[in-house]
């Protein structure tokens, strides 16, 4: 693999992840509303999604996703309606049902939740065909490349939402009342799913 390309494409990737998205306000909001223990896990559910992603691309079916946009478009409704869905919960969720929803939300759920959105979100996947291409190499192997690229990308995704998960969980300190930190996330819930509905891809 040459390491200039793979610097620059750990660079572009970590721009790509670090800014603002429907997955940072998904890890931040489960980060807010479970603690930082048993939304972490998560933090892998967003990096097998990478790999996934990654899979794909560089399998050459990303061609076929690249050609037909209406399988984004199915991606971004059954994501939106699953965040809905989450958003309602969190927002009507009364301040003494902690306790239940704590035994609802374990680490498996944490992480297959983080997987489903992650999978769901177009701009991941429109990230992915953009950036994985444009930093492979005609004159290295091809199947070390997707590693290389596939196992960094994993790598920056785990240490990107794990730190915007941690960083929450600092600032889920601030507040004693469950009942708020449950209106919250319910409305940043609901900001995600208007995003992938609203925003262009």
């Amino acid at each position: 693999m040459d390491l200039h390309l793979l610097l620059l494409f750990a660079v572009a990737f970590t721009a790509a992840v670090a800014v603002p998205g429907p997955n940072v306000a998904f890890a931040v909001a489960q980060a807010l509303k479970h603690g930082l223990k048993t939304t972490l896990p998560g933090a892998f559910g967003f990096g097998l999604a990478t790999a996934v992603h990654a899979t794909v691309v560089l399998s050459g079916v990303g061609l076929l996703i690249h050609d037909n946009r209406w399988i984004l478009t199915y991606l971004r409704w059954v994501g939106a309606i699953y965040l809905a869905y989450l958003a309602f919960s969190a927002f009507f969720a009364k301040s003494g049902s902690s306790n239940a929803e704590a035994e609802n939300s374990s680490p498996k759920k944490m992480f297959v939740d983080s997987f489903l959105v992650s999978l769901t979100n177009p701009k991941g996947w429109l990230a992915s065909l953009l950036t994985y291409p444009s930093f492979i190499s005609p004159n290295v192997s091809y199947t070390t490349q997707a590693i290389a690229l596939s196992l960094t990308a994993m790598v920056i995704s785990l240490s990107i939402y794990g730190g915007y998960m941690f960083l929450a969980h600092k600032a889920r300190a601030a507040f004693d009342n469950t009942s708020a930190l449950n209106k919250i996330t319910g409305v940043i819930y609901a900001v995600v799913a208007l995003c992938l509905v609203l925003l262009p891809y």
